[in-house]
Formats: C-alpha cells, sequence, structure tokens
C-alpha cells in the first residue's frame, strides 16, 4: 500500500452544512404557511405580501443549495472510487490527496498526485456520467445524460484538461523556484461506470475510465524524465509541509 498524506476534505463540511441548510429551507415554507394561517395574518395584506416573498426567497435558496450540494457531492464520490483503487498500489508510489497547490497569485487544488520511481503525476478526477464529448483544444466539453423516461439533458462543461494544465504549470513553477525540474504527466480519471466518452484528444492526454484501465496504466507508465530517488526525496518533504 503506498503512503498517503490527505489534506483532508474540507468540502465535507460545506457539505453537512449545505444538507442541514437544504432540511431548514425544506420545512421553512409550511412553517410560515401555518403561521400565516394560525395567526391570521391574512387579514393584512402587507403582511400576506412579505411571507409570500420570504416563502419564494426560501424555496430559491434551497434550490440553489441543493444544486451546489449535488456538485460537491459528486466529486466527493469521485474521490472516494480514486483513492480505492489508489491503496492498491504498492509500497514505491507517495501520493498526496487535495493537495493546495500556489505560486505567486496562482493557486488551485489537486485531486491527487503521485510520486514514484517512474513519474510524477497529477491525477483530476470527474465523477459525470452519461456521454461526454470533446476536443483537446476546446473551451468546453459537452455532457449528454439520457434517462429511463427517454428525457435527454445537455450540459456544458468546462474542459477539464485546461484545468490539469493550469494544476501543471503551477505545480512545475514551485518544483522550479525550489531548483527542481523533472517531468510532470497528468491523468484525467472519470470514476463513474456509467460514462461513455467521445473525445478527440493527443497523444499525451492521458485519459481512463475505469478502475482496471487506471491501474494499468499507473503500474505501466514510465515518464520521459522521471525524478532522480533525490528529486522524489525533496517533492516530497517540500509538499508534506503542505
Amino acid at each position: 500500500m503506498p503512503d498517503i498524506y490527505k489534506n483532508g476534505y474540507d468540502n465535507f463540511k460545506i457539505m453537512s452544512l449545505l444538507f442541514a441548510a437544504q432540511i431548514v429551507l425544506g420545512v421553512l415554507p409550511a412553517i410560515l404557511l401555518a403561521v400565516f394561517v394560525c395567526c391570521q395574518l391574512y387579514t393584512e395584506p402587507v403582511i400576506g405580501y412579505v411571507f409570500i416573498a420570504l416563502m419564494v426567497a426560501g424555496a430559491v435558496a434551497n434550490f440553489m443549495i441543493s444544486k451546489r450540494y449535488n456538485v460537491l457531492l459528486s466529486g466527493f464520490r469521485g474521490e472516494k472510487t480514486l483513492m480505492r483503487a489508489i491503496k492498491k498500489l504498492g509500497s514505491s508510489y507517495t501520493v498526496f490527496v487535495n493537495l493546495p497547490v500556489r505560486y505567486k497569485k496562482n493557486r488551485s487544488e489537486i485531486d491527487m498526485l503521485l510520486i514514484c520511481p517512474d513519474y510524477i503525476l497529477i491525477i483530476e478526477v470527474k465523477n459525470h456520467s452519461g456521454k461526454i464529448y470533446g476536443q483537446h483544444k476546446d473551451e468546453t466539453w459537452l455532457q449528454k445524460k439520457v434517462y429511463r423516461d427517454g428525457k435527454t439533458t445537455e450540459t456544458v462543461m468546462q474542459n477539464p484538461l485546461k484545468q490539469l494544465r493550469r494544476q501543471r504549470d503551477i505545480f512545475k513553477s514551485i518544483l522550479a523556484a525550489n531548483g527542481i525540474d523533472c517531468w510532470v504527466d497528468t491523468m484525467l480519471y472519470f470514476s463513474s461506470p456509467q460514462v461513455k466518452l467521445y473525445l478527440d484528444l493527443f497523444d499525451n492526454d492521458n485519459v481512463c475510465s475505469n478502475e482496471k484501465e487506471l491501474l494499468e496504466f499507473l503500474k505501466t507508465h514510465k515518464s520521459k524524465n522521471p525524478p532522480s530517488a533525490e528529486e522524489a526525496e525533496r517533492i516530497k518533504a517540500l509538499f508534506k509541509e503542505v
């Protein structure tokens, strides 16, 4: 099993707060309506309008919070799926999870960083389902989902490869500032078993959509310029402090 350093899933606390907020906002309209009727506030038109406005605002807030909660929950599930696969690797791997990186004014958070004798790899995990269409150079990709009742939805997502390239640039800037020059690879991992990819990519765009494919890549990949043993230890020490 690899050495794993986890920064913690900060969004878990946010998810807990959002879940509690959904419960509160879900029952709030019923409470307001009960107060409105029991106290006969309908006899005062101004107060009635205020109560209606409060109920509408609560419903809108609940919708927005629910949407944010579902996004965070999807990401959380994707990272759990990735972690289960990573734990099957050997002791030669060092793993950093949810690693914040910052260089000057540029900052981001890496889902997972792997360091081993053969390579340094940044992994971005997505838990999207359905059909994903996109090209390497596109600013956005398209997600299509077909439901059992025949309903189809289309959602535009930011090209995750661009996010990965930005993370790699920040990471390499940190290494360069510490006198380390070595190749850094990237991997985009779609964790949902209900995903189908229709992507037009370059040869060096590493994308996987199932655990078997991911583990095969991680166990066989060779970097163009792998870190020396000394460089690997320096990088580990540098990010253990984070």
